[in-house]
């Protein structure tokens, strides 16, 4: 009788332990599997944004955004440089210079520093209106080209300036949800193809 009954109590215990070893297996199964879910979805997870002056949506996730999120930054980088007045070069510029690495900041900064020089001392407002976009796939680049358009208001030179048909080039890095531009130079605008007739 004592032996039966400490059999039974032994395979009572060791069922114990075997439901609460399966049981501690199955909650560490569980826990890497949502673990593993959280961080995929917390590293994938898209965002739509909308931002005031634009009329449509781009999305991003923690990595990347998309080609609307490009243009978006494209054309507010060349309105920060490009579309100013004598009272309003030096913050744009500062705030254009807030998106550019260290590394890349000292050659933008000199010509930017030209530019605005010459637009203070002549009163010149300037405008810039992109007709074109261009992404380079070899470089990830993008070349805008546009009409820059000029205005003298208030300065010394008195003079009807000219349109300008001008183009730059654009490097901008989204990464880890962080902007970067890393080049803005002037470069040749693109030449319109000519056809020939045939005959």
């Amino acid at each position: 009788m004592k032996y039966q009954v400490k059999e039974t109590r032994n395979r009572v215990t060791l069922l114990a332990l075997a439901s609460l070893g399966s049981l501690l297996a199955l909650s560490l199964v569980g826990t890497c599997i949502t673990g593993a879910m959280a961080w995929h979805f917390a590293t994938t997870q898209k965002t739509i944004t909308t931002p005031m002056l634009f009329d449509r949506s781009f999305t991003s996730d923690a990595s990347q955004g998309d080609a609307n999120l490009n243009n978006m930054l494209v054309r507010s980088f060349v309105n920060l440089r490009l579309s100013v007045t004598p009272d309003t070069v030096d913050s744009q510029h500062a705030a254009l210079l807030r998106w550019v690495p260290p590394e890349a900041r000292s050659e933008l900064k000199k010509a930017l520093a030209v530019e605005a020089d010459y637009i203070k001392k002549n009163g010149i407002s300037t405008v810039f209106r992109i007709e074109d976009e261009a992404f380079d796939p070899a470089t990830g680049d993008i070349i805008v080209s546009g009409t820059l358009s000029a205005s003298t208001s208030n300065g010394s030179l008195k003079l009807d300036i000219p349109d300008v048909h001008k183009a730059y080039r654009l490097n901008v890095k989204y990464v880890d949800g962080i902007i970067r531009l890393t080049a803005f130079p002037e470069v040749q605008p693109p030449q319109p193809v000519s056809k020939q007739h045939q005959g």
